[in-house]
């Protein structure tokens, strides 16, 4: 009997992740209910109830309470082999692009303290949001020395939809950086309505420093990603 219900569930899981990987069931879709699956595999509750809770754990599938079982988003993966997270997402096979919300000169003594610079440093403030496969994923807000980025590489940042690939034509490519992780709530409206999330939204937030080859703090950073959309993996060798 045991073996029998194994081989059970282990189908349905099976005939699922088919459907997903040829695309057949797509992210968001929502999955047959589980007295639809009972009649079609001729089985018990608790064996499509097992196999829900085996694919819910492999991540391939979620469960919203009254509401049904659905293929997970898949995310984008952080794996930090790269100061340029356009570049990674690039290699994963996501086509990219970018809203930018604002290119201004500003005083920020806060952030200015961050770069380790005078309270009363010109910095250029670039706001935009990050679209994958046309889905709103991560706003990020960038800070950077005013006398850096002249009119023409602000022109050039505007027309491109990677930020990093117009600073290493300008020598301001980072050679290093420095982030930290949290998680923080989005209380800025607009922030919210372009990620397309309800204010207080618990994002992925990520703090970051980057660095030239002389050790100097060429950008300060921070950003608000999509958690549903946004993972990092990390490798750690013995």
């Amino acid at each position: 009997m045991t073996s029998i219900k194994q081989h059970k569930y282990a189908l349905i899981e099976n005939d699922i992740i088919d459907r997903i990987n040829s695309g057949t069931l797509k992210p968001g879709d929502k999955v047959e209910s589980e007295s639809v699956l009972k009649k079609k595999y001729g089985v018990s509750t608790i064996t499509v109830r097992k196999a829900f809770n085996d694919l819910i754990n492999g991540g391939y599938l979620y469960g919203i309470q009254g509401l049904g079982t659905f293929v997970t988003k898949q995310q984008m993966v952080r794996s930090l082999t790269s100061v340029s997270f356009f570049d990674e997402l690039v290699q994963q096979g996501y086509k990219l692009d970018i809203v930018f919300d604002g290119i201004e000169e500003v005083e920020n003594p806060q952030v200015a303290k961050q770069m380790g610079l005078d309270k009363e440093t010109k910095l250029v403030c670039i706001k935009r949001v990050r679209l994958a496969n046309e889905n709103p994923i991560a706003y990020h807000i960038s800070y950077f020395v005013s006398e850096n980025l002249d009119e023409k590489t602000i022109k050039e940042i505007r027309k491109s939809n990677s930020l990093y690939r117009v600073l290493k034509k300008k020598n301001l490519y980072p050679t290093w950086v420095n982030e930290k992780y949290s998680v923080k709530e989005i209380k800025d409206e607009k922030i919210c309505r372009y990620l397309k999330v309800k204010k207080g939204y618990p994002s992925f937030h990520v703090e970051r420093t980057s660095f030239n080859d002389t050790n100097e703090i060429i950008e300060y950073a921070y950003t608000y990603f999509n958690k549903d959309w946004y993972s990092v993996s990390v490798n750690i060798k013995a």
